[in-house]
């Protein structure tokens, strides 16, 4: 076998003197177990398991297409720019500290001379001889995983680096009151034996103190018995949030690796690493494409609304049937994603009276969002989004409310909104999206209709003092209407403010959001009007460009009847074609009405499947439909199956 790496070393000293930077980026592959079926053709193969074979198979890929092997120092160091990675650079990584590393795998990275970085779980590695490890539902010899001895060896190598697996979070906990097993890392634990303590789930603080014990005592484990504490963590499952990275960098492992499908740019830094997860049955065509950096993703979003209050029931029985029914239709639509309603709405006027999940500031109308989210992203297999309003909560009386100019009260033509320029409020509001993301599991978040002010308003006390002392207006609203520059630029500066603020609820929202492959996506609605006629801004605080520039897909409401369109099928292709001159159509996604609300009547599925027809024609490849309705079957899935149904449409990204 030729020594690349020899020879690599040399030309990286020569690099610097020619001027050459080297790659910026580098993929990581994540392997777990590996078997010989030819010494061992009885053995039990888990998830995640390769043959030797394919393993060989693979590692001559490596080679004979020019990639580069690299220790996780090599990264730090071109990282901190003292020497450069090579071209087509990979690191190689193994989970889970099974006794195949030092059998199969440690004489192959001799061979090849490849680096790699090992990551063990400390609560298995404490078994003692002849005990079983708990691997999920099973049990499995403690001889299959390795021992302190053979790890010690590993440790030595120069090919070599341990990391942690944490020490007892490669389980699953349990995450809400239905007994839903989730993620320990990821996860604030529900227990049966506190009700009456912050609705039985841990508060932010335990939750903190549960992980950073766990990492702390892996890495004293770790150091203890190799002489070295380890620096990178390696998260059970992939599953991670921004708390843990910080929780981990304070228990001495900085880095982290997930399971996030995508390569690494050193811009990026090395807090959450994505690697790609390699199985048996990853193919060498796929796996080149890991090697390259490429992931396989669905070409376009096809999106349900879902109300929530539809499946809650106070008969559980009936609940149970209604869940049911809902997780089967949506599986058997063949769609991407769910915008799944997190708050209560019983009387259906756009307002939070309740929310679905634990919090700080509302009454509960049930726990109930995170167990339909996580049964629809494991059971139907699709992505969800917490469809949440950014202001309209009701709180009650003692809080400020967006108020109109003319009357000095709240507006009853619009949605009850807390004034966003309340300090008190915009706490209240992040504490509420804080704690969605610790206490359930999403994927994306889609930001409620809610989200406007018009052009009488915010006149509360708190917007009057805004203006004037952070815009330079005047704080009178009636006095800035008397003047066109100060009306276009208050119109301007409030539609940047709520842009401004649902990013800053996205935040709060990811902070404990549990990522398990997928980085936060953003969407929010859109009213058509301001598409159609681009002086509507002021009425709205509302700019399709804006919404472009800052979240993942402008949800535009294509609402033909709602609207008053006399001819529908016009409405909505002018409506694409305008939207198309503003915002990209990988960004842009179209909501229609499944429902008229003039007669409260369902809109026939043919006439649904009709208008997804025309805005595909007219170029819309990202659109659904509100709301679905799960028990009555509408709209009938045999209707939209040809016009609606992703099937396997799939892209490659770069």
């Amino acid at each position: 076998m030729k020594n690349w790496f020899a020879a690599w070393l040399m030309l990286a000293i020569a690099l610097p003197a020619l001027g050459a930077t080297g790659s910026n980026t580098v993929t990581i592959i994540s392997y777990h177990d590996v078997i010989d079926l030819v010494e061992t053709p009885d053995r039990r193969v888990y998830p995640q398991t390769v043959t030797r074979n394919t393993l060989i198979e693979q590692f001559n890929l490596i080679a004979d297409l020019g990639f580069h092997p690299v220790s996780f120092q090599q990264i730090l160091d071109a990282e901190a720019d003292k020497r450069p990675l090579p071209e087509k650079a990979v690191l190689l990584t193994f989970d889970d500290g099974y006794r195949s590393v030092y059998d199969i795998v440690f004489p192959l990275l001799k061979l090849y001379e490849f680096p790699a970085v090992i990551a063990p779980v400390g609560n298995w590695m404490a078994m003692p001889a002849g005990g079983e490890v708990k691997y999920g539902k099973h049990a499995v010899s403690r001889e299959r995983f390795l021992s302190w001895d053979q790890l010690r060896e590993l440790h030595a190598s120069p090919l070599i680096e341990v990391a942690s697996h944490s020490y007892d979070l490669h389980q699953g906990v349990i995450g809400n009151p239905f007994g839903n097993l989730l993620p320990a890392a990821a996860t604030a634990q529900w227990s049966p034996d506190s009700h009456e303590r912050n609705f039985g789930y841990e508060d932010a603080r335990e939750y903190e103190a549960r992980l950073f014990n766990d990492l702390k005592r892996a890495s004293e484990q770790l150091k203890s018995e190799l002489g070295q504490a380890p620096r990178i963590m390696f998260w059970p499952y992939g599953a991670y949030s921004e708390a843990s990275v910080a929780i981990s960098a304070r228990a001495g492992m900085p880095h982290t690796f997930t399971l996030l499908s995508h390569a690494n740019s050193l811009d990026d830094g090395t807090a959450a690493m994505g690697r790609y997860l390699v199985e048996q049955e990853t193919s060498l065509e796929t796996f080149e494409e890991y090697l390259a950096g490429n992931i396989w993703q669905r070409e376009v979003k096809r999106v349900v609304h879902v109300d929530l209050d539809y499946v809650y029931d106070p008969d559980k029985q009936q609940q149970r049937r209604n869940l049911d029914l809902l997780l089967d239709r949506i599986k058997d639509q063949g769609i991407s994603t769910v915008y799944l309603q997190a708050y209560a709405d019983s009387d259906g006027d756009g307002v939070a009276e309740a929310l679905y999940f634990p919090n700080r500031h509302m009454p509960v109308r049930e726990d109930l969002f995170n167990r339909v989210a996580w049964q629809l992203k494991k059971r139907s297999l699709v992505e969800v989004y917490a469809w949440m309003p950014v202001m309209a909560f009701d709180m009650g009386s003692g809080h400020e409310y967006v108020s109109d100019v003319r009357t000095g009260e709240p507006n009853p033509d619009y949605y009850r909104r807390l004034s966003p320029y309340s300090a008190r409020n915009r706490e209240i509001i992040g504490e509420i999206y804080e704690d969605l993301g610790l206490y359930t599991k999403f994927d994306g978040l889609l930001f409620h209709d809610d989200a406007l002010l018009n052009d009488f308003e915010d006149a509360s006390a708190s917007a009057q003092q805004w203006y004037r002392e952070r815009w330079g207006l005047p704080g009178n609203v009636m006095e800035i209407r008397q003047d066109e520059t100060l009306m276009s630029r208050w119109s301007r500066k409030k539609t940047e403010f709520l842009v401004d603020f649902t990013l800053e609820l996205a935040d709060q929202a990811d902070h404990y959001r549990m990522k398990d492959g997928i980085e936060l996506e953003t969407a929010r609605n859109l009213y058509a009007e301001t598409i159609l006629d681009p002086a509507s801004e002021r009425w709205f605080a509302q700019d399709p460009q804006a919404f472009s520039e800052a979240y993942n897909f402008t949800a535009v409401m294509a609402m033909p009847y709602m609207e008053g369109a006399e001819n529908a099928d016009s409405w909505l292709e002018n409506l694409a074609r305008l939207s198309l001159e503003e915002v990209p159509s990988s960004r842009l996604l179209f909501e229609l009405q499944a429902t008229d609300w003039r007669t409260l009547e369902h809109v026939p599925s043919q006439t649904l499947a009709r208008w997804m027809d025309v805005i595909r024609d007219a170029g819309i490849v990202n659109y659904g439909y509100y709301p679905d309705d799960f028990i009555n079957s509408h709209p009938a899935i045999s209707e939209l199956r040809r016009s609606f149904s992703l099937s396997s449409r799939i892209r490659r990204v770069q």
